[in-house]
């Protein structure tokens, strides 16, 4: 399933974390090293100059070659704001307009589809687009050509201008209007219009042809094996969205040259910058940036990217200090948590003068299994009764969360069980009941694309119920709902819900299914399991809590990463 990379901060976001705090920046991001929370490199400045430019751990595993202050990483969806660049550049140039209709420049989409979006809904990610055209793809199609066909066949997510639903075939699409209105390519245009003004001599459109200067991201499922990343999985295909490699120095100069003028003018800037005021964004969220508003008059705008092995970011502000910070790293062994920390320690130590509120995160989980291997069973269970269950974290798409009340919302969420892809085929959840008597209908709540449900099978009796019998309504908080009417004196102990993903481009998510009585009391699901689930599919964080169900998708990923032996000992610890 595929998720933003950092959520949008606010100030709410901005409050200490219970750890130990580091009362220097350099000394914090020491300890980030010292506790498996960064590798890469970082890199702070002011108007008066570098304050900060290290490189930690290692750029490839197999070698042992490691990340120096000019090492290239990918930076994914900090491309973004290089594109957003690129497109008021050419606004600037009279190339094209923000108002023009993207059908303009790409008549291959529909235009009784695609004839309202701009492109400024584009940039603004506004335009209805849905968020990776490439989940509606089929095995072996790529290329714009299979975009294009994509898109017709998905239509919009939301009407142009309304919502705001994060797009990277969005930025594709800007990509390719850049070069239909210019005549030059992608690669060419942010050559001259972006690196070469900016001074920026170490990013490429793509990997770098001498690999050494490059880090080789990793990704560690059990946090235990470093898994090398494939050049080949860079996304490169995604033009404007994702796909250039690049170092620290180069993003901070991409900061500071923007923010000085030198590649947009300054209204352009403003207008880049200004909060998007669209349902799902607040204002907390510009053309390839994330806002952070530091009071009433204070901002720092982050720009982030996240792909297979690496983790990046980019942040200015409009304070004095006149602040340009980047991070890259070629490991996601942080994750979220591990990111977000950081960010709070940027701004925490460089810009709000609290260092005593920025801290580095604990990690259970690495600090369980450590004393698994180490100190055996008992040590490991003595350890975790040690930890505060009271703030589990979300398990994310997991099937217990299709359990209960909904609590899901609409759209997207970590509050709703996903199948493992978004067109795997065949899936199935099938929900478990207290008894109840008398049940006459089921209502099965969705986040999002309800239509991926085939049909209902009641185990008790075999009966099978068509999804076309199904009637539609919407909850109070908008979220889709079928309701299935029961034969008569049917109280099923279980159901099982058959979906066809591979029909519906995107993730299907269910949120809650409930027996309904004829005096209309809701039953909800006290048991869940699922033919697949996108929790499972994911990796074990070391910020993770030892539940159940993780301690269960660590073991399945040792075993998945020849670590057989310590699966065993994970199993067969003794939880209630």
């Amino acid at each position: 399933m595929s998720m933003i990379f950092l959520a949008a901060l606010g100030l709410a976001a901005l409050q200490p974390a219970a750890s130990v705090p580091q009362p220097d920046f350099e000394d914090f991001v020491e300890a980030m090293v010292a506790s498996g929370q960064f590798e890469g490199a970082v890199r702070i400045g002011t108007a008066d100059g570098v304050t900060l430019d290290r490189a930690f751990g290692v750029a490839d595993a197999e070698t042992g070659r490691a990340n120096t202050t000019e090492t290239r990483f990918h930076i994914a969806s900090i491309v973004k704001a290089l594109t957003a660049t690129l497109v008021l550049r050419a606004a600037e140039r009279g190339e094209l307009n923000l108002e023009d209709a993207i059908t303009d420049w790409l008549p291959e989409l529909d235009g009784s589809i695609y004839g309202e979006v701009r492109v400024g809904h584009l940039l603004r990610h506004t335009s209805g687009v849905v968020r990776d055209h490439t989940e509606a793809l089929l095995p072996g199609q790529s290329g714009a050509g299979a975009m294009y066909e994509a898109l017709n066949a998905v239509g919009l997510q939301s009407r142009p201008g309304v919502r705001y639903n994060y797009s990277n075939s969005g930025y594709m699409l800007l990509a390719i209007a850049l070069e239909r209105a210019t005549g030059e390519t992608y690669a060419a245009l942010l050559q001259r219009d972006v690196l070469d003004p900016a001074g920026m001599t170490r990013t490429t459109v793509g990997a770098p042809e001498d690999r050494s200067h490059m880090a080789i991201g990793v990704d560690m499922p059990d946090i235990v094996t470093r898994v090398p990343v494939s050049v080949e999985r860079f996304r490169g295909g995604l033009m404007g969205a994702s796909g250039v490699f690049s170092t620290s120095g180069d993003l901070a100069r991409f900061g500071r040259a923007l923010e000085a003028g030198q590649l947009i003018s300054p209204d352009s800037v403003d207008l880049m910058l200004a909060p998007i005021e669209a349902e799902g964004s607040d204002g907390d969220n510009a053309m390839g940036w994330m806002r952070v508003p530091l009071g009433e008059t204070d901002t720092v705008w982050v720009a982030t990217g996240a792909s297979d092995g690496y983790l990046s970011m980019l942040l200015i502000d409009n304070m004095a200090p006149d602040l340009v910070a980047t991070a890259l790293q070629n490991n996601t062994r942080p994750g979220r948590v591990g990111s977000v920390a950081l960010l709070r320690g940027i701004l925490f130590h460089e810009l709000l003068d609290s260092p005593q509120a920025a801290s580095v995160p604990a990690t259970p989980m690495a600090d369980f299994l450590s004393t698994l291997q180490s100190d055996g069973p008992e040590a490991a269970l003595a350890l975790r009764d040690s930890f505060d269950f009271s703030d589990v974290p979300v398990a994310s798409a997991a099937a217990f969360q299709a359990l209960g009340e909904p609590d899901g919302g609409v759209g997207e969420t970590a509050y709703a069980w996903a199948p493992a892809t978004a067109d795997a085929g065949e899936e199935w959840l099938e929900l478990g009941f207290a008894p109840v008597s008398g049940a006459r209908f089921l209502d099965v709540y969705f986040t999002q694309i309800p239509d991926a449900l085939t049909r209902v099978r009641l185990d008790e009796s075999g009966t099978v119920l068509l999804a076309a019998s199904a009637v539609r309504r919407v909850s109070q908080d908008g979220a889709p709902v079928l309701r299935f009417a029961l034969p008569d004196e049917t109280s099923p102990a279980r159901v099982r819900l058959m979906l066809d993903t591979a029909q519906t481009p995107g993730w299907p998510q269910i949120d809650a299914v409930a027996l309904i009585n004829a005096d209309g009391a809701e039953h909800w699901a006290v048991e869940a399991r699922a033919s697949t689930s996108a929790f499972m599919e994911g990796d074990v964080s070391i910020h993770d809590l030892p539940t159940g169900p993780i301690l269960d998708k660590l073991a399945a990923r040792l075993d998945e990463n020849g670590h057989a032996g310590l699966a065993v000992r994970v199993r067969a610890l003794p939880l209630e």
